[in-house]
């Protein structure tokens, strides 16, 4: 390093105090995370020094301690991020090659974590838990645009060799959060195609609440007992519009224009053929245009079109009034869910 009146600098000319100063900081940034992971039984020592074949086991565990509800993985992610800020200011000087055991260990840790996040989906965290099982899944194959894919029907699974699997799984915390996970992005997804799916949401924040309450294992296998149960009735849910032989945007407008109504089998017949009839019309003429949203002239269009559809309504089920606040619901979930650049 250079030399200067104030006396010794680095390479880089941050004066030592400064250094003292940043590794004093990085030291105190990893305590919090070692004494966070101890509260929660690990060892990141144990880690440090772990021969290569032990360590992937050792991170499993980290994670699965870490698990232990949202509010835990969220302490530690927040702790570790402080960590590779205080890590970051203080390199490259040779006083960080003093931490990088240790911030190499919490890195580990936090990467294996936010990879398995990225790739959540409930069929695969069932099929971690089957394979624990040894036990064949049944796999359909689905085509579609020549791209082969292999899903997992979630009504076919076994849920109650599932649940005695988990009984038997090591690291039942991590499943338990990756499930959770997986779920919150299925219902994001059947939310934003019919968001009277509401009532679903409220059901699954009652089970995320007593998780992030929870404390020992019992409540962990009670998490999963409970995630179970609404697999089950999402999966039927989800298959509703099969049962109602339409697709998932039609079944959308037939429960908006049923919602609130005691209606005779035959008239759900009608309704059914309005909500058919008008999303036809709607995405053969309006809803392809590219920004559509953005002419007030096609938007009156589209309310017009969706109001002459709704006067088909059955007549002795449907008041005056009541075809027009349907048309406005009707509208309203067009505008939200189709894009400006032709329908979703």
């Amino acid at each position: 390093g250079s030399k200067t009146k104030g006396g010794q600098t680095t390479p880089n000319d941050k004066p030592l105090e400064l250094l003292i100063s940043l590794e004093t900081d990085l030291k105190e940034a990893i305590e919090v995370v070692q004494l966070n992971l101890e509260g929660l039984q690990f060892d990141l020592k144990d880690l440090i020094i772990a021969k290569p074949m032990e360590k992937i086991a050792l991170i499993k565990k980290a994670m699965d301690c870490v698990c232990l509800n949202e509010t835990t993985r969220a302490t530690f992610e927040i702790a570790s991020r402080n960590v590779f800020r205080k890590y970051k200011a203080l390199y490259p000087e040779k006083q960080a090659i003093n931490h990088i055991k240790k911030y190499n260990a919490i890195d580990a840790i936090y990467s294996a974590l936010n990879q398995k996040t990225k790739s959540a989906d409930i069929t695969e965290v069932m099929m971690r838990l089957q394979a624990l099982v040894n036990d064949s899944i049944l796999l359909d194959t689905h085509v579609e645009e020549a791209v082969e894919e292999v899903y997992v029907d979630l009504s076919k699974l076994d849920f109650d060799k599932l649940r005695k699997a988990f009984e038997k799984a090591p690291r039942k915390n991590e499943l338990v959060y990756d499930l959770q996970n997986a779920v919150d992005q299925k219902l994001q997804q059947m939310l934003a195609e019919n968001p009277l799916r509401l009532t679903f949401y409220d059901r699954y924040q009652e089970i995320i609440e007593a998780y992030n309450k929870g404390k020992s294992l019992e409540d962990t296998v009670k998490t999963f007992i409970d995630l179970q149960e609404f697999i089950k009735d999402l999966s039927f849910e989800e298959k509703r519009a099969v049962r109602e032989m339409v697709d998932q945007d039609t079944l959308t407008i037939f429960d908006l224009l049923k919602e609130g109504k005691d209606l005779s089998a035959k008239d759900l017949k009608e309704v059914k053929k309005v909500a058919s009839a008008t999303l036809e019309k709607l995405k053969a003429e309006k809803l392809n245009i590219p920004n559509w949203k953005e002419s007030r002239q096609i938007k009156a269009q589209v309310k017009s079109t969706i109001y002459e559809h709704l006067l088909w309504l059955p007549q002795d089920a449907y008041t005056d009034e009541e075809v027009s606040l349907k048309s406005v619901a009707v509208y309203q979930h067009v505008y939200s869910r189709y894009s400006n650049a032709g329908y979703a």
